[in-house]
């Protein structure tokens, strides 16, 4: 066996064969199926350790295996996986997220009688964003693409016999349908052009086309719920809270951003569609932002975050710099799904409480939990020195020192201190604030639900910088830039850190509001997505229930039914009528003359009768 053939076993196969193995043998057979399923996750995650391992001590750049897989007329499918970079690091910070996520399960869902099948398909969401990520061709790419929305659906929609799960489920395969239009789109046009679809011939294919780019744009927007298609992400916290831990962390929506970054070349081949990629991915980071400002869905408001934090991956792609969106990918996932955790514990312990107003006090009550939701926020903020700052300072250095124009810089900006407002208001609300909860609610910390989630705040404080001094080229031209420019970033999160402090310190003292206080005007909007979506909605809505209602109501089922036979059999009675209109004189002669036909016909047949039977009886 070849080396590089070891290494994608290694990487790839063996951790695949890991965490299928569980899935193949009944549960009835097992001691305890739960804990084994957690223990495969942990040994897949160690067993994705060698190849980076190799990768970091030899200098490894790609390698790729690949096999025929069929021929359709003069097109060839193959099975390809691809060991570079991305994958190698990729792959350990997914399958260290699932094993937290997994261990946190078995407590949190115990009651839960269909927990095994949960955890299932758990793992066959994970195996499909494995796919996703090792795959070396846009075929193979796609095939991940359409499973991991597919877990999506399933998982979103766990508690099905509740309407707003049905409604959520449904609204993520809508936008994400809509969307996945752009990346058939592309496949469509790449074969139509005898293109190959591998990732490495397409950073040998000169000046793409405009469409491929654009429809790699629109994959990528609705899968990582861009303005347009943001509405569902935050839907999505209806599903269960390790769902949303590993969903918005490490899977579904990143998927939207690395497609982006396995294709960078082709997009970069176009300035229209970078461009479109760097103002779309600035608007949705800072509406997002502004919009969890307004939330007090506990939830919601870290739903909000990772749409912001996705339009920042977006931008710093449409700055061509797809290095540093996988490094705030990789950062992202730790913080996120340690966010998602600290809420699903907060919320179970105060009887599924979800609004912050509610809470407060948990610093005494729930300490870990409230710690590590502080390390969490400080780490989304971007605080110096954990995982989030050495990603989100080099994207913002990066557009200071672009050539971009200024709206992007500024959107970018004022969804930073947006992002540190919204953070230090969650955490002031839940841990710090005085206590609003009932005095009854039992509250408790246990070791199966706080290892999982410390273990997650280790890599939220060290991953930033283990990640940057190994992903990053080791020989980086030295720039020189303003101090101002230097200290964009850091300024921008002490004057969130001090706007946010003052608002505090003020809303403290202001008087309770009583009913029917209304809300500013600004507040609605924002708190509503932007009036631009409802009304979008509302247009379409109405649109398509007019459609259905002129095309199938009052045409199919009333015109084309009662109606048109209604109709024609008006039309043929009056046909007659005007026919046999002023004609009395002919039908008085028709009657009279077959009335003396059938009668001369009937006395002639009489007649005829008793000679038969004459004729019959002679010997």
């Amino acid at each position: 066996m070849t080396q590089p053939s070891a290494l994608i076993i290694m990487l790839f196969l063996l951790p695949l064969a890991v965490l299928t193995l569980p899935m193949l043998i009944p549960s009835s057979k097992l001691t305890s199926p739960l804990k084994t399923k957690v223990l495969t996750a942990k040994l897949a995650f160690l067993t994705s350790l060698i190849p980076l391992t190799y990768l970091i001590y030899n200098d490894l750049t790609i390698t790729t295996y690949e096999t025929q897989w069929s021929t359709i007329s003069t097109t060839t499918i193959r099975i390809s996986f691809t060991l570079d970079i991305y994958s190698t690091f990729f792959l350990p910070i997914l399958l260290f997220v699932v094993w937290s996520i997994m261990e946190f399960t078995v407590q949190y869902m115990e009651s839960d009688m269909k927990i095994s099948t949960f955890f299932n398909q758990l793992t066959t969401f994970t195996l499909m964003m494995m796919i996703l990520v090792t795959a070396e061709n846009l075929f193979q790419f796609f095939i991940g693409w359409e499973g991991v929305g597919i877990m999506s659906f399933m998982l979103i929609n766990w508690w099905s016999f509740r309407s707003n799960s049905n409604k959520a489920a449904m609204q993520a395969v809508i936008y994400n349908r809509l969307a996945d239009i752009g990346l058939v789109i592309a496949l469509a046009w790449m074969s139509i052009n005898n293109l190959s679809l591998s990732i490495k011939g397409m950073q040998t294919t000169p000046d793409m086309a405009l469409i491929p780019a654009l429809g790699l744009l629109l994959a990528a927007a609705g899968k990582s719920a861009q303005f347009g298609f943001h509405p569902w992400l935050p839907a999505a916290m209806e599903g269960p809270t390790p769902v949303s831990a590993l969903l918005h962390s490490s899977t579904m929506v990143v998927a939207g951003v690395f497609l982006l970054i396995r294709t960078s070349d082709l997009l970069y081949s176009n300035e229209t569609a970078t461009t479109a990629c760097l103002l779309l991915g600035a608007f949705t980071s800072m509406l997002a932002a502004s919009c969890a400002l307004t939330q007090n869905d506990l939830k919601k408001i870290i739903a909000y975050s990772t749409t912001s934090q996705l339009g920042l991956m977006m931008t710093s792609i449409g700055l061509k710099q797809p290095e540093l969106a996988f490094m705030h990918i990789s950062t992202h996932a730790f913080f996120k799904a340690m966010l998602f955790l600290c809420a699903g514990t907060i919320i179970h312990s105060l009887d599924n409480e979800q609004d912050i107003r509610k809470m407060g006090g948990l610093k005494k009550a729930l300490p870990t939990t409230s710690s590590c939701l502080i390390v969490g926020s400080l780490a989304l903020s971007g605080m110096p020195f954990m995982a989030g700052f050495y990603s989100k300072d080099a994207i913002i250095e990066s557009i200071n020192t672009s050539n971009v124009n200024s709206l992007s810089l500024a959107m970018t900006l004022m969804a930073t201190v947006f992002t540190t407002l919204y953070s230090l208001r969650m955490i002031y609300y839940v841990a710090l604030s005085t206590p609003r909860i009932l005095p009854l609610s039992a509250i408790s910390e246990t070791p199966q639900t706080t290892n999982p989630i410390l273990r997650l705040a280790i890599g939220s404080i060290t991953a930033g910088l283990m990640i940057s001094t190994t992903i990053l080229p080791p020989n980086i031209p030295q720039l020189t830039m303003p101090t101002s420019a230097k200290l964009a970033a850091l300024s921008i999160l002490i004057l969130g850190l001090l706007v946010g402090s003052i608002l505090i310190t003020v809303a403290d003292q202001l008087p309770s509001p009583t009913k029917g206080t209304q809300n500013p005007l600004i507040y609605k909007i924002i708190h509503s997505y932007f009036i631009l979506h409802h009304t979008l909605s509302s247009l379409i809505l109405q649109i398509s229930q007019k459609l259905s209602t002129h095309l199938m109501d009052q045409t199919h089922y009333e015109a084309l039914g009662p109606k048109t036979m209604t109709y024609l059999q008006m039309l043929m009675a009056k046909l007659l009528t005007n026919i046999h209109k002023a004609r009395i004189n002919p039908y008085l002669k028709i009657i009279i003359l077959s009335t003396t036909l059938i009668s001369l016909f009937y006395s002639t047949s009489m007649n005829a009768e008793p000679l038969d039977v004459a004729h019959e009886l002679e010997p």
